[in-house]
């Protein structure tokens, strides 16, 4: 008796799949180590099996902005790409500039003047144990796609968003947390109990009352003093998108009288649902900066987006897409095949 159900595909039968299922993902262009150049065709785009960054999380990540023709921010994404992957212990052969390099060839053979570009460094294919002494190869893999809101939050910035105490989901131990690394399981729970809880990314609170960040994001406050106040990176990601926020609060918006001071510090959970905070929003990704109007369906200062963050999404949306001046450093000119 004739058990075997399954087809065996052929080449052709395969490419055909792929090409009907990756139809209008916007996934522009993508560079592969592996293969040894770029590909435009979607259903091509992808990482082998044992790849030990898909089956062991053993790798790191970033992401830049595209906009306008150039990678906003791009080197220190670099920097802490190499610092995730110094801490993960892999082993590579690229310079910050190799990768700089790879990146913004990338991007040129895309055509894309405004996206989002995402790459990740691996201990490589290999098999399936946990050793990546198995592996042969380092990869690094690049591709540029066009920008999605996050959690599908698309009017959010203007309008506010409900957030939620994450209970059910432990926090990272303080190494994991310092990591960009592929293993987003937890940070995928914690947003999944957020939705449930009537939340959007989910506020995690240490075993003191404190706030963390959240699942994706780092969270900011402004105070009743008028100082915007944020966690410590110690025990969490040290995030660009928060630090580029900081810096633009010393320079632009305590200037403006929009803010009286800056600290980075703790923040009790208890004072925002309190009287003590007259704003709060969590930041991350380049451009993503959601004000929080609610937390626990308790409101949080006024209830509504404050001119703290509106100026902020202001100068760093503007930074991104050139329509305001950021630091020079903060650009890389991408050149344009014709």
């Amino acid at each position: 008796m004739n058990l075997i159900t399954q087809q065996i595909l052929s080449e052709n039968e395969v490419l055909e799949k792929l090409r009907s299922k990756r139809i209008g993902l916007g996934y522009r262009a993508m560079f592969s180590s592996y293969l040894g150049g770029v590909v435009t065709d979607p259903a091509l785009m992808q990482i082998p099996i044992d790849d030990h960054l898909v089956h062991r999380g053993h790798g790191v990540f970033d992401t830049c902005t595209l906009g306008n023709g150039h990678l906003y921010r791009l080197s220190i994404h670099l920097d802490r790409l190499l610092q995730s992957a110094e801490l993960a212990r892999i082993d590579h052969p690229w310079s910050k500039t190799d990768l700089a390099k790879i990146i913004t060839e990338t991007a040129s053979i895309s055509g894309v003047q405004n996206g989002s570009i995402r790459y990740w460094l691996s201990v490589g294919p290999g098999g399936f144990s946990p050793s990546p002494a198995e592996c042969k190869e380092a990869c690094f893999y690049c591709i540029v796609f066009d920008p999605v809101p996050l959690g599908g939050a698309s009017n959010s910035k203007l309008k506010g968003i409900p957030e939620a105490t994450v209970r059910g989901v432990p926090m990272k131990p303080p190494l994991l947390a310092k990591i960009k690394s592929n293993n987003y399981l937890l940070n995928v729970l914690t947003h999944m109990e957020a939705v449930d809880l009537g939340g959007t990314f989910g506020i995690l609170v240490d075993d003191d009352g404190y706030v963390a960040e959240s699942c994706v994001l780092n969270a900011a406050f402004v105070d009743k003093r008028g100082v915007l106040r944020t966690p410590p990176f110690e025990g969490i990601l040290t995030g660009t998108t928060i630090q580029r926020c900081m810096d633009l609060a010393q320079k632009q918006l305590i200037p403006e009288g929009l803010l009286t001071g800056l600290e980075q510090a703790p923040v009790k959970a208890s004072d925002v649902t309190g009287d003590q905070i007259s704003e709060m929003f969590v930041c991350g990704g380049d451009t993503h900066i959601y004000p929080v109007t609610s937390w626990d369906g308790i409101q949080v200062g006024q209830g509504k987006v404050g001119s703290v963050a509106q100026r902020l999404i202001e100068l760093v949306e503007g930074e991104a897409d050139r329509s305001v001046q950021g630091d020079r450093g903060d650009y890389t000119k991408v050149h344009y095949k014709a």
